[in-house]
């Protein structure tokens, strides 16, 4: 499948299964039928993925996963063109640069909280610190209009090329915040 403001399939190339598609109704002319992609549960969205879909689920565990234990619902990440195509459960998080999400990292999900929870940005940052590549980073942020929630909780500690936008929270206020959040213990 190729993304462009909905989903088309290619020639040659299987169809998502009938439960998570909702057919829009088709437009006089239009000679291809359109579809909604209906996500549910993980297991749609793995789907998705092997269609060549750029979705990407963002859990509490995955957080959890990069050293800062955290619980809220989950946020299916998908690309702007594609967030008003998609019907889901969970909640949408439209994404400007949709390479981004084939290929995740830590500067993706970094990126992806600042959305949401910047401080739990800044811990996994921190917590990650060597598996950062600051220029991968730097790109990020700046491709999805970031750079006041970065500023905000100074991850130019993390991209030094990262430009400051608004006015950042005392440093003493964020070491208070990664000290009171402690790290996974090692056997669990």
């Amino acid at each position: 499948m190729r993304l462009e403001a909905s989903l088309m399939r290619e020639p040659g190339e299987r169809a998502l299964p009938p439960e998570m598609r909702i057919r829009v109704p088709r437009l006089r002319g239009r000679p291809r039928q359109e579809f909604r992609p209906h996500v549910r549960t993980p297991k749609d969205v793995e789907r998705l993925r092997r269609h060549r879909v750029p979705a990407l689920l963002v859990t509490a565990e995955w957080v959890t996963e990069k050293g800062y234990p955290v619980h809220f619902r989950p946020w299916l990440a998908v690309p702007e063109a594609l967030s008003r195509k998609v019907s889901s459960d969970y909640r949408i998080l439209p994404v400007r640069d949709e390479e981004a999400l084939r290929e995740p990292g830590v500067e993706e999900l970094v990126t992806l909280l600042l959305r949401f929870d910047a401080l739990a940005a800044r811990v996994v940052a921190t917590r990650n610190r060597r598996s950062i590549d600051p220029h991968e980073l730097y790109r990020r942020v700046r491709n999805e209009g970031l750079e006041a929630a970065a500023t905000k909780v100074r991850l130019q500690d993390f991209a030094p090329a990262l430009p400051k936008v608004g006015t950042p929270l005392p440093r003493e206020e964020l070491r208070w915040i990664e000290r009171n959040n402690p790290a996974l213990a090692e056997g669990g």
